[in-house]
């Protein structure tokens, strides 16, 4: 055996607990402790976790399998085993026919097929998905389970990511509907004014740390853009942007972003149109918004339109609009810094360092180092591209050396920048954008008026499709060539016409929306292999679509008339403080009870601060402005676990990532102290970028360091193979003889160096303990038939190989070996 490889053999053992297992995957796992009692332990109740795709990552012998199998299937969850090929050859799961539409057992060539089916992509959509990792996935003796791991996980990102790209359409316009009373000036108010200046994009990456100072001092000749997350510590410099950008319409953007909002009378608010209501329903200054207000209506077109996946590529979209030419970016990277950190200082995930367990990409930088990053920031380098290339005229310059490198943005050092200022403030912006106060009614009335009209047009959708799938069922009873089938389909050709064109907007408006549910009526088989019952059950679920997805909308933009009509109360003569504040407190917008405050006074309406329900929500906003129990401040801990670290180990260790292991190593330095698991991890990273650089006799050093309480079989094993590379036979033996406790599969390589030792008849003990195991192991035979004729045991030489010609008769070794002791 080479001591390198680890086989995967038929040959299954018996627990003392009467159970069957793969000692060479499993190891001694389920000697000491029944497979029931171990999985409890090691998943607790999140393998039964309803509503959830539970992809596990290896069968443990099939013994996960059968744990799974004997419990029921928890309410709306599906569970996908995946399994190496030469594992799964070995093993006989089976699955009851009631189960296997929720349960199945793939390897990954297979998991890749499902997972491009789409018939998981709610799971991914909603991030109701878990990953788990089977005893034998996470031990590091079969590294293909570690690049299995690190195959999993890329799959379900990538597709998640793109999944989520199509399918989050219904986030954009629910956050679009709820943000109708704010959305009140577009930003196109600004476009052109700054043709020929220069402005500097601030992103949250790294790099903004290289060139803060050199802000700080060309501040009066800059015109600031900041992504949300940014700004405050602008302010806190002195700096305040000229423009503050936010895009993100999910609930926990107004957490990632609440530093923003105490600068509201320092920089103008630019968001997209679906940003998080949360943010803009409670911002106290002047705003302008990106894309179109209304998701029905035309009267955006000139807009400057809302740009993604990220808030840094709508800010440069907004500086393209805006006029400027040079557009500098710092902060903007598309990629994590050379320590693995993906935010500038002051972030919350700055502060948590570098994610010790996400196998990343890696992409070049303009440095020419490689530097790690995560799909989506891929995606968002790949669509700044598409738009510097679409806009030549404006010159888009990359500050740092260290940020991704991408076609159309090159880099340049800030010594060599020449500015063109655009001879404006903050506050003089400011001064160029309308309150709204004074207009604020007026607006309120028109969307109304408008979302009124929507809401009827959507009741008579509505009906029209309901209409139509009575009509379509009446069409399956009758003959397709009949004049009454004619006259059916003919009224159903009627609905479809008014549906284009009466209702042509609020159409397409569903169909933007429910973008997942149409998606289901397509198929594959090209349209003249169509019979007439598919055609029809494209009908059918065509219009029950319409008739859903319009029962849907309807809640959506009665949500929003009522909004607005509590916007409208806002201004009323008397407010109704109890159902105001009732309403702020169900929409989770206690700051408005200072928007109100705000808008009343300038509009020189009473309005009592001192009334107890008001200073009651006050104080509610004010924990949400403070409080830190919300999960996003928790991430120092997710970045710090060392669940899946091996695997980002063996990841880096097998592309020769000199870079990526360095960066983990400086990572988890700081843990090594009292932290068995940590200080692991940390010199056997230590000695694989010691191999990558040739040197056995440090990587050795490195994982001598590890306590022999904290060695595993990874680290004897490679212990081991490093003592016979740098010829310490004494490490080998006594290296061996801790190893053989977790397989037998080295009890072979023991003999051998037992051999080497000149202690001839252990040696001849440890193969014959091997063989009494494994009778029919003719490499191991052939072994010890060369060893016995090395003794000169002639007759125990002859006999072995004779054993061997027993079992394989075509053997040419074993005769070989044969005709040599009779010369």
């Amino acid at each position: 055996m080479n001591v390198s490889e680890s086989v995967i053999t038929n040959q299954f053992a018996i627990s003392t607990f009467g159970e069957y297992f793969l000692p060479s995957v499993n190891r001694n796992t389920f000697e000491k402790i029944d497979s029931k009692t171990a999985f409890k332990k090691r998943f607790k109740e999140t393998i039964f976790q309803e509503d959830s795709l539970h992809i596990i990552v290896g069968l443990d012998s099939g013994l996960l399998a059968n744990y799974v199998l004997e419990s029921p299937v928890p309410m709306g969850s599906k569970y996908i085993f995946v399994e190496l090929d030469p594992v799964l050859a070995l093993l006989n799961v089976e699955i009851d026919a009631e189960k296997q539409k929720q349960i199945q057992i793939l390897t990954f060539d297979q998991f890749q097929s499902e997972m491009e089916s789409g018939d998981n992509d709610l799971y991914l959509i909603k991030e109701q998905y878990v990953i788990h990792h089977s005893f034998a996935s996470t031990m590091g003796i079969i590294e293909e389970y570690s690049s299995l791991i690190n195959l999993v996980d890329k799959q379900l990102s990538f597709r998640a990511v793109e999944r989520k790209s199509h399918f989050e359409q219904k986030i954009f316009l629910i956050q679009q509907l709820k943000n109708l009373a704010e959305n009140q000036y577009p930003a196109a108010l600004l476009n052109g004014k700054f043709t020929g200046k220069t402005c500097i994009i601030i992103g949250g990456g790294p790099s903004l740390d290289e060139h803060f100072d050199w802000i700080v001092d060309n501040y009066h000749q800059l015109f600031v853009i900041t992504v949300s997350r940014m700004a405050s510590r602008l302010s806190n410099a002195g700096i305040p942007a000229h423009i503050i950008v936010s895009v993100d319409p999910q609930d926990f953007s107004f957490e990632v972003n609440r530093d923003m909002m105490a600068l509201t009378h320092e920089s103008l608010f630019i968001n997209s149109h679906h940003v998080n209501h949360r943010l803009i329903s409670q911002w106290l200054g002047k705003s302008l918004y990106l894309g179109s207000k209304l998701p029905w209506a035309d009267e955006d077109t000139n807009n400057i339109p809302t740009v993604g996946p990220t808030v840094t590529n709508s800010a440069v979209r907004v500086a393209i609009e805006l006029g400027f030419k040079d557009i500098l970016l710092t902060g903007a990277d598309f990629c994590y810094s050379s320590d693995g950190v993906s935010h500038a200082n002051g972030a919350v995930e700055a502060n948590a360092g570098s994610n010790n367990s996400r196998i990343g990409e890696w992409v070049e930088t303009y440095a020419g180092n490689i530097a790690e990053t995560i799909v989506q920031l891929i995606y968002a380098g790949q669509a700044l591209t598409e738009d510097a290339l679409n806009y030549p005229h404006a010159n888009i310059i990359n500050l740092s050396e260290n940020a991704a490198k991408l076609d159309g943005v090159h880099h340049q050092k800030v010594e060599s920048i020449k500015l063109q200022s655009a001879g404006i403030s903050p506050k003089q912006l400011l001064e160029l954008v309308p309150d709204g106060a004074t207009e604020k009614s007026v607006h309120l009335n028109k969307m109304m008026t408008e979302v009124n009209q929507a809401i009827q047009d959507l009741e008579q959708i509505k009906a029209l499709a309901n209409k139509a799938i009575e009509l379509n069922e009446q069409a399956r009873g009758l003959e397709i060539q009949s004049k009454k089938s004619q006259l059916v389909v003919s009224k159903i050709d009627k609905i479809e016409s008014q549906l284009k064109d009466k209702y042509s907007a609020l159409s397409q408006v569903i169909k933007f929306y429910g973008y997942y549910e149409f998606s289901k009526f397509l198929t594959t088989q090209e349209s003249e292999t169509w019979s007439v019952e598919h055609m029809q059950n494209m009908t059918h679920r065509y219009y029950e679509a319409f008739h859903t997805l319009a029962i849907e909308l309807l809640g959506y933009l009665n949500q929003a008339a009522n909004n607005l009509t509590m916007r409208q109360w806002e201004l009323a003569e008397t407010a109704p403080i109890t159902q105001l504040v009732d309403h702020w407190r169900a929409s989770d917008q206690p700051g408005r009870v200072h928007n109100v405050s705000q808008l009343r006074s300038q509009l020189n309406l009473a309005f009592n601060t001192d009334d107890a329900c008001l200073q009651q929500i006050a104080n509610e906003y004010q924990v949400q402005l403070t409080s830190m129990e919300h999960p996003y401040f928790s991430l120092k801990k997710t970045n710090m676990s060392l669940h899946n670290t091996f695997a980002k180990i063996i990841d880096l260790y097998k592309s020769k990532n000199h870079t990526g292991l360095s960066q983990l190593i400086n990572s988890v330095e700081p843990m090594v102290d009292g932290d068995g698991l940590a200080q692991r991890l940390y010199y056997l990273a230590q000695s694989y970028l010691a191999i990558l650089s040739d040197d056995n006799h440090a990587a050795l050093s490195h994982l001598q360091q590890i306590a022999p309480e904290n060695r595993t079989e990874v680290e004897l094993k490679q212990i081991l193979i490093l003592a016979l590379k740098v010829h310490n036979i004494e490490l080998a033996e006594s290296t061996l003889e801790a190893i053989i406790h977790y397989s037998d599969e080295y009890l072979p390589q023991y003999a051998h160096v037992l051999t080497l030792q000149g202690k001839n008849q252990q040696a001849l003990n440890t193969y014959l303990d091997y063989l009494d195991k494994y009778p029919t192991d003719i490499s191991v035979l052939l072994k010890m038939g060369v060893f016995l004729a090395e003794m000169g045991q002639i007759e125990g030489a002859r006999s072995s190989f004779n054993q061997v010609l027993t079992i394989d008769p075509e053997n040419l070794t074993a005769a070989n070996y044969l005709l040599q002791l009779q010369a």
